[in-house]
């Protein structure tokens, strides 16, 4: 499966927000090995909102407009962007290929 054909099946970050209050789940999709330099490692993950049946997958886009799918560079970064969407546990995956899901707290 191609993760990145999902256009127009895609989200921006505050229609994710909205479909995480809705019991849908986040993944994260390493897309990259990352590699370390001193204490940062660098790679690239992206994001997408699925569904609670799993049947639908959205890819994160900077904007709706240009459907550019958002790209995190960094653990730092990513991280930062999931606590931001209110996630309070984070996996992250570190082989290219490889998937974590997550889901808010309060979500049943």
């Amino acid at each position: 499966m191609n993760l990145m054909q999902d256009a127009p099946n895609v989200v921006s970050e505050d229609g994710l927000r909205a479909l995480l209050a809705e019991d849908h789940s986040v993944d994260v999709v390493c897309r990259t090995t990352p590699t370390r330099t001193s204490a940062q490692w660098s790679g690239v993950w992206t994001v997408h909102c699925v569904s609670p049946d799993g049947e639908m997958r959205r890819l994160l886009v900077t904007s709706r407009n240009n459907m550019v799918a958002r790209e995190f560079k960094t653990i730092n970064g990513l991280v930062s962007f999931l606590a931001g969407i209110e996630l309070t546990t984070v996996s992250i995956p570190m082989l290219e290929g490889k998937v974590t899901s997550h889901k808010l707290d309060n979500a049943s």
